[in-house]
Formats: structure tokens, C-alpha cells, sequence
């Protein structure tokens, strides 16, 4: 199987009650679309993931840390901190939660994707990604960048709560000025 790599540029990830999943619609910059369902099971190993890979990127083991987790580090170490943290935040309030999900995109596929199974990989020296291992063989592995690293953790919140799915899911979030309540799933 060949690999297709393109930027993302839009996701999108909403409840389907017919369905009982979740849709997950990844909008890349060549103007196509990569569709996965994803199972409550699915959802809990997504989350976990997000979990694991804002671990390996932050010493916190958030995605975002607090002035707190810098208290025993030496200065040089506080400062890399700060400065790794506020350059998160401003990526973070630089997404854009509020405009529509652009649905004029060629499917890469006739049907979404299944998932099966989620997990964090790690290639050499580059960011952990994760992926989704899909029923038919294929695979979707993204990149886990501390900016979609958060993206996806609200939205897997805010969609598995619209679903009443019980996933005790804590939050990575832990400044209110990186995302707020009156966000929407695009």
C-alpha cells in the first residue's frame, strides 16, 4: 500500500445517533477528505493516545502545564517551559473553532473507514502520530502536534459528551484562554 501524506487543514468530528459513532472528517490541503467512524472502544484508545503523546511532548504530561509544574526544575528548564507553553497557547488561540466545515472535498474513499484499533507510533526523531488501523487494511496516521494534540482532545470531549458516552475523559486543557465553551465541532 502506498502512503498519501498531505497536510491537514480542517477536522471535523461529530455524533452520528443512527450510527451510535463518532465521525471523524479529516480535510487535507490537496482538497480531498479522509471519513472514519469511530467506536465508544475506539474513542477511550484516541483519547488515551492524545494522553500519551502530549506526555512525550511536554515534561508536564499536559499538553498544556501550569506555572506549578516548573517548581524543581532548574531555571533553564522553567524558562524552556514558559516559553514551549506560551508559544502553545498563541498556536492554539490562532485555531479557528467557529468557521464551517468545508464539505466540497473529494472523498479518498467511497465509504468512511472503520476503526479498529488506535495507537501512538513513533518514527526516529519525529513527532509521536497516531494511528488509526481501519478494517480494510488501511491505515490514518496523524501527526500528533501539541496544537492537534488539544484540537482533538476538545472535540473528542465535546462530541462523547453530545453522545452521553460515559468516557471519564480529564481535560488537557488547563488555561481558559486557549478554548472556550461556546465552541463548535469544525
Amino acid at each position: 500500500m502506498t502512503e498519501n501524506k498531505s497536510a491537514i487543514e480542517q477536522i471535523n468530528l461529530g455524533f452520528n445517533e443512527q450510527e451510535d459513532r463518532l465521525l471523524l472528517k479529516i480535510g487535507l490541503a490537496d482538497k480531498t477528505e479522509i471519513t472514519v467512524w469511530i467506536s465508544r472502544r475506539v474513542a477511550k484508545q484516541i483519547y488515551a493516545s492524545l494522553q500519551q503523546a502530549g506526555s512525550a511532548l511536554l515534561p508536564s504530561g499536559n499538553a498544556i502545564s501550569n506555572a506549578n509544574d516548573n517548581v524543581g526544575l532548574n531555571k533553564h528548564q522553567a524558562v524552556a517551559n514558559f516559553v514551549r507553553d506560551t508559544e502553545l497557547q498563541q498556536k492554539m488561540a490562532q485555531l479557528d473553532f467557529q468557521s464551517a466545515y468545508l464539505n466540497n472535498r473529494k472523498a479518498r474513499s467511497e465509504n468512511p473507514l472503520l476503526a479498529l484499533v488506535c495507537q501512538t507510533v513513533s518514527i526516529g526523531n519525529l513527532p509521536p502520530a497516531m494511528e488509526l488501523k481501519c478494517s480494510n487494511g488501511q491505515s490514518v496516521k496523524m501527526a500528533m502536534t501539541g496544537e492537534l494534540i488539544q484540537a482533538l482532545a476538545s472535540m473528542l470531549q465535546l462530541a462523547t459528551s453530545e453522545a452521553n458516552w460515559d468516557l471519564a475523559m480529564s481535560s488537557f486543557i488547563e488555561t481558559g484562554t486557549a478554548l472556550t465553551s461556546k465552541q463548535v465541532l469544525h
